[in-house]
């Protein structure tokens, strides 16, 4: 059977990256179907390879040395939302699609917070290091050239969801945050619709784009608030709202990736919360793929 990818991808900083610093349990892997479930890498020589979907996304922050000591081997990493999301989603497809995940995500970064940082379009990778989202950021050039990369791969391939991770460090200016924000939002819709204008799940428009809530800490921090009343009011309809009670890594957190820890989501929250409250959203707008798709071939 020829296959084909539904694309999404996860971008932002670090509750985008996943700092979940729970035990990656031994057996954590089999309950998810690895065998459909992909990434473009981004690690040395697996940079712009599909390679298997693993506990630890390969994002442009690596987050394997900051694994639970207690995990069965070093190099693990922390977890994420990109494995259980791709599960979650693979009932929406036809069997002969699989879900290919791009990490474009690092910690502490924001519109206004970072380095401006270079590009390097052979590699299609930012320079390493805390740099700023932006039109012009090499963090947006580098998913928007990924995200050609993989589409070119297969011209059957399609995009099925932006899951759009962020704001925390921008909590000083709420406002020109959101101003960035919605000019690199709407330059990526409009570029994709422009040239690639047949390869997504629907248009090239905004019930691609799911904004998704962070963790209760950081809506009594300045602007926070204000910012994510303004990605719900982006495009209500693919706004994820997540309960105030979602586990952070207050529980079972180790303390390396950040010295807060509610900061960040913990203890599989993203496995048994998130991951399936974006999943519901996208169903909700896109519906069963694989009914449309077996209906048209009928």
């Amino acid at each position: 059977m020829k296959k084909k990818y539904a694309v999404i991808c996860v971008g932002g900083q670090s509750n985008a990256v996943g700092y979940d610093e729970s035990v990656i349990t031994k057996n954590y892997r089999e309950q998810f179907h690895t065998e459909r479930l992909w990434q473009l890498g981004f690690y040395g020589e697996d940079n712009l390879k599909i390679i298997p979907l693993l506990e630890c996304a390969q994002n442009f922050q690596d987050m394997r040395p900051y694994g639970n000591p207690d995990n069965e081997r070093e190099g693990l990493g922390t977890k994420g939302i990109h494995l259980p999301l791709g599960e979650q989603l693979l009932e929406l497809v036809s069997m002969d699609t699989d879900i290919l995940v791009l990490p474009c995500a690092y910690g502490g970064t924001g519109f206004l917070e970072g380095e401006e940082g270079i590009y390097d379009p052979k590699t299609k990778k930012p320079s390493p290091g805390i740099l700023r989202w932006g039109v012009n950021s090499p963090y947006y050039l580098s998913l928007k050239d990924r995200l050609k990369y993989v589409l070119d791969l297969k011209e059957d391939s399609r995009f099925l969801a932006m899951v759009w991770i962020q704001g925390e460090s921008d909590h000083a200016c709420g406002i020109r945050h959101m101003e960035l924000f919605q000019e690199m939002a709407e330059d990526f819709l409009a570029y994709f619709q422009k040239h690639y204008p047949k390869r997504a799940y629907g248009k090239w428009d905004r019930n691609l784009w799911y904004n998704v809530e962070t963790t209760a800490y950081w809506y009594d921090i300045g602007d926070c608030e204000k910012i994510w009343n303004g990605y719900k009011k982006f495009h209500p309809s693919t706004y994820v709202a997540i309960p105030r009670s979602t586990d952070t890594n207050k529980e079972n957190g180790t303390g390396m990736t950040a010295k807060v820890r509610e900061a960040h989501f913990g203890n599989n929250a993203f496995w048994h919360v998130i991951a399936p409250l974006v999943a519901e959203k996208i169903k909700d707008v896109r519906g069963h793929i694989r009914d449309k798709e077996e209906a048209a071939k009928s």
